[in-house]
């Protein structure tokens, strides 16, 4: 049995009940002297440092059983963060525990401060706990953290889906009346993917019909075809895609709108300015929403929120742009309006959020120059 002093996000009940399971001890106050706890310089969760004369108030767990270490190594050891032995001061005077402290690089900032974490962070952090906890075991620490951005992504994703569902279908079945009998992740590495075995209601009224399922854990997107309505073009980006080449489609590189995942705690419309920004340089000065929905919901959780956006597209914007450290390398192209047309219902343009957005935009273009 091992004793555990805490002294950041783990001390929120909730997300200590999570992450360190059934046989979890409940916390006791307690004090590390010697030790400052402090915001992660730069980031949003704590960090421990020792610092002379200072005292980290905390929590300790006694007597954790092999489970509980497990499940909390499995949590903090795929940020960096490690066990070490120390002495900590409980009410009934000192006792010998472990405490996970930061990887070497994390600088200390501002005084760390449990609620104001809850507040910013809590939900986020809550949601996101569950897929790492479901992974335990299937990857590795050293693969969790490059893993965990995404994690943070479908995280949101999912709130954003409860706070904001789709319609009531007309049937009136909703996701309560989903069995599910078992449901695990076999793949999680930047992308994931999802299994279940689940009984789904019938129309009928019949007995429900127990399936096997299997999706691909995608990211909510906004994607925009940018428009100047004074010169009457649009600006697409090409770039090489993985989708077309594993179908085996001989020409993989797609002229596409701009896209782009949409970040923890973003606005779809800010995603959009952001994503325009960073893959052709052009500074959006309006946005139309064209449309928001699921991209094939059959297989995957993708969800695309698309939009016109009004620009200005001088002769100089169709630039090679995109993110290095996402491995983007994109070309822009820039065309008159009807050339673009003339593609898109020839069949040249083989991108359905790409049509989506052309052919909103033929239905507007007049009152959008009108009012340029």
């Amino acid at each position: 049995m091992t004793n555990v002093f805490l002294f950041g996000t783990l001390c929120w009940p909730d997300l200590l009940h999570r992450v360190g399971g059934k046989t979890c001890p409940e916390g006791q106050a307690a004090v590390l002297n010697g030790f400052q706890v402090s915001w992660a310089k730069g980031h949003g969760f704590p960090a421990i440092h020792q610092v002379t004369g200072s005292a980290a108030h905390g929590m300790v767990l006694r007597g954790c059983d092999a489970a509980v270490l497990n499940r909390l190594d499995h949590y903090e050891s795929g940020f960096g963060y490690s066990l070490h032995p120390v002495e900590v001061q409980e009410p009934d005077g000192p006792l010998q525990a472990q405490v996970y402290l930061p990887p070497e690089g994390i600088s200390a900032g501002e005084v760390w401060n449990l609620d104001d974490w809850v507040r910013d962070y809590g939900a986020l952090t809550y949601e996101a706990s569950s897929e790492v906890m479901s992974v335990m075991g299937r990857i590795s620490a050293a693969d969790m953290a490059p893993a965990y951005s995404m994690i943070l992504v479908r995280a949101d994703a999912r709130l954003k889906a409860r706070a904001l569902p789709s319609p009531v279908s007309p049937s009136g079945l909703s996701h309560g009346d989903v069995t599910v009998h078992q449901h695990q992740q076999p793949y999680t590495r930047f992308f994931a993917m999802q299994e279940a075995d689940i009984s789904v209601p019938r129309f009928d009224g019949g007995p429900a019909q127990r399936m096997f399922r299997a999706a691909y854990m995608g990211t909510d997107a906004a994607i925009v075809l940018p428009y100047d309505p004074k010169t009457d073009r649009v600006l697409l980006v090409e770039q090489f895609r993985f989708g077309p080449f594993l179908r085996d489609d001989p020409n993989p590189w797609l002229i596409e709108p701009i896209a782009g995942r949409i970040d923890p705690s973003e606005t779809p419309e800010a995603a959009a300015i952001r994503e325009t920004q960073e893959e052709a340089g052009l500074i959006l000065r309006a946005l139309h929403q064209v449309h928001s929905g699921y991209s094939s919901p059959g297989s995957s959780t993708d969800y695309f929120n698309i939009y016109v956006g009004i620009t200005d597209i001088g002769d100089d914007a169709a630039i090679l742009g995109g993110l290095e450290d996402e491995a983007e390398d994109i070309q822009g192209h820039i065309m008159p309006f009807d050339d673009f047309l003339a593609l898109l219902k020839s069949g040249q343009l083989p991108v359905v959020p790409l049509a989506v957005a052309g052919y909103w935009l033929a239905l507007n273009r007049d009152e959008l120059r009108n009012n340029s």
